[in-house]
């Protein structure tokens, strides 16, 4: 059986039994984590020291980062907070790296003055969902420092909100946020390439803010809680968030509520870190799974694959098939298929109890913006 290099990763990270050759290659991996590490530290320390020049915006910037690669959900996350700064009364713009773009401009816009102006392959499918779905500035560029210049000379008084950004020490952040999967907050405890994690767990401590999300139940928030919490920075909130689907996009674009799906047959396919999280998803939605395709986090289908996919659906007698919200991003400049309508999962956040500590926390770190200017 083949296995792509995402799943090899997750093999090797998760300790278990597995062909004979794993042994050896964890081994060889170990020392491979000790000179990545190394180099993250040293990246790290250069920046702290002074001996890399740490760059400051003309306006506040809250930073959503990750400690694991893949999966953390980081992007629900970053729509979550643009959506309470709005309401608390400070107009918001999002940039982003634009991973998995193959434009190579500098800046590129995303979405401005009402307008979407970039389709996932200039600017990468993340940002083009925040954009569809926020409707606030939005771009991206390898430079970050470039991209919230632009968009601080379009909107001065915008709050900006950038993904990605834990492991960027060239910029400083007024709010440096962690989100980690609460099913496993640390990505097994080791760095890459042994483990699933950019850096060790003790990079924590520079964190402003943790957030555990995808929490299942208040006993996984215990088990994540005592995982984390020696790393925690003292002061430093840890909060809880679940990610759920109370509705999808229909084949029109129309909002269809989830209960109206309950019970049918569907095929699903996606392009994630974690395509398992996303059937459980489905399932939990009451949705009878028909057949299931997975592909690479943030791939681009082709023509080809999208036509397998719905003749596995036909098939199987799925009535509808099913992506997620950023997986129809990447659907681009595609033939319409004939067959089952397709429908695509609308992810949102919900804080329960925590929901006053985030405004809490993002008010904390306006202040401290303002304090620092």
């Amino acid at each position: 059986m083949a296995v792509n290099g995402q799943d090899l990763l997750r093999m090797v990270a998760s300790g278990q039994a597995g062909p004979w050759w794993l042994s050896g290659l964890r081994a060889a991996c170990r020392a491979g984590a000790a000179l990545y590490g190394a180099g993250a530290w040293l990246d790290r320390l250069a920046h702290e020291r002074g001996g890399k020049k740490r760059l400051r915006l003309p306006g506040p910037l809250i930073g959503v980062g990750n400690l694991a690669v893949g999966g953390a959900g980081k992007t629900p996350l970053t729509l979550e907070i643009v959506r309470r700064l709005t309401r608390l009364g400070a107009p918001a713009a999002v940039m982003s790296r634009g991973y998995g773009r193959r434009s190579t401009a500098g800046v590129s816009w995303v979405w401005r003055e009402g307008r979407l102006l970039a389709d996932a392959h200039e600017a990468g499918d993340e940002p083009v969902l925040l954009a569809r779905r926020l409707g606030v500035p939005v771009a991206v560029g390898a430079d970050r420092h470039a991209v919230g210049l632009a968009l601080l000379a379009h909107c001065p008084d915008c709050v900006l909100v950038a993904d990605d950004l834990f492991q960027h020490h060239r910029l400083h952040r007024d709010l440096d946020i962690v989100a980690l999967d609460a099913s496993d907050p640390l990505g097994g405890g080791f760095v890459l390439p042994r483990g699933l994690l950019r850096e060790p767990p003790t990079a924590l401590a520079r964190a402003d803010a943790l957030v555990l999300t995808k929490v299942a139940g208040p006993e996984q928030i215990e088990r994540a809680t005592r995982l984390v919490e020696p790393y925690l920075r003292p002061g430093a909130p840890l909060l809880a968030c679940a990610y759920r689907v109370d509705s999808f996009c229909g084949p029109h674009g129309q909002t269809v509520a989830a209960t109206q799906l309950r019970g049918r047959k569907a095929a699903a396919f996606c392009g994630l870190a974690r395509p398992e999280s996303f059937a459980r998803t489905l399932e939990g939605l009451g949705l009878e799974i028909a057949a299931f395709t997975t592909f690479a986090d943030h791939h681009f289908f082709t023509a080809d694959e999208l036509r397998a996919v719905w003749r596995a659906a036909e098939k199987a007698g799925a009535q509808m098939i099913v992506c997620t919200e950023k997986d129809r991003a990447r659907l681009i400049d595609q033939p319409p298929m004939t067959g089952p309508p397709l429908y695509s999962t609308v992810l949102d956040v919900d804080f329960g109890d925590d929901s006053p500590r985030l405004d809490v926390l993002l008010r904390g770190g306006l202040e401290q913006w303002a304090v620092a200017r």
